[in-house]
């Protein structure tokens, strides 16, 4: 699978994010072993351990290859868990990295070691759906994120996938949506009007059934309608909102 130009500048970007940190001291060495013991995994999943300073990949178990669905021909630099990715969905995917490792890479974000974790879901170039999660493991003495634990779970057939999604479980995981949110509304090329119209039309709402919700004409909504059609560059609303899921705006 060849990815675009841009693809490639991507991943490299989240190469040189993690290679660019202020680093410190470990106490101790990450004890391998132990984390395989700690977390029994079922066929459909694969474990794996990201080095951040080095901005490497350590597989945990055999199957990592068959998840990911390509050969890593002894590569194990972090841009591995892109390679596979559709490249409809890689887009949402880097800016849904970028923005947690922005957010949540120094200690003083308030992580909370193997408690939370950051969910998404994304379909690979042969069409399966994949739901990777990512949790932060040591932190070093200057305060950065030294190593964080992967695990994807190849859900193919388990679920229909629509659109590139994702969500955050543990005790500060209301914390990190509000700051991902945050950053989203400052990004996205739709209004926060526009976007409440494509939320309730993703709803099977009609123009008239949002106009009442909204409190605004049936030609305010039909105007909105157009405007989120021409920005996205689709011939329906629906399509429009797809696109969005798939770049990360919503």
């Amino acid at each position: 699978m060849r990815h675009s130009d841009s693809i490639q500048t991507w991943k490299k970007d989240i190469i040189h994010y993690h290679l660019n940190q202020s680093y410190g001291e470990l106490k101790a060495e990450l004890d391998m072993d132990n984390l395989l013991d700690k977390y029994h995994l079922f066929p459909n999943e694969t474990l794996y351990v990201i080095d951040c300073k080095r901005a490497q990949l350590e597989p945990l178990s055999k199957n990592f290859n068959k998840i990911i669905g390509i050969e890593r021909e002894n590569r194990n630099d972090i841009s591995l868990l892109y390679d596979h990715v559709d490249e409809s969905n890689v887009s949402a995917l880097h800016h849904w990295v970028m923005t947690n490792l922005r957010t949540a890479f120094s200690k003083s974000a308030g992580v909370q070691i193997e408690k939370d974790v950051f969910k998404c879901l994304y379909k690979t170039f042969d069409g399966r759906v994949l739901l990777k999660c990512t949790t932060g493991l040591v932190y070093d003495s200057a305060g950065a994120m030294r190593y964080t634990l992967g695990k994807l779970i190849d859900l193919t057939g388990l679920t229909t996938f629509q659109h590139f999604s994702y969500e955050w479980d543990g005790p500060n995981k209301e914390k990190f949506y509000q700051m991902y949110k945050s950053q989203l509304d400052h990004e996205c090329i739709l209004t926060k009007r526009e976007k409440e119209i494509l939320y309730l039309l993703r709803e099977g709402f009609t123009s008239r059934v949002i106009a009442s919700k909204l409190y605004i004409s049936v030609h305010t909504v039909d105007t909105h309608r157009r405007n989120i059609i021409d920005k996205m560059g689709t011939k329906t609303a629906m399509e429009a909102y797809r696109k969005c899921k798939n770049s990360g705006w919503l």
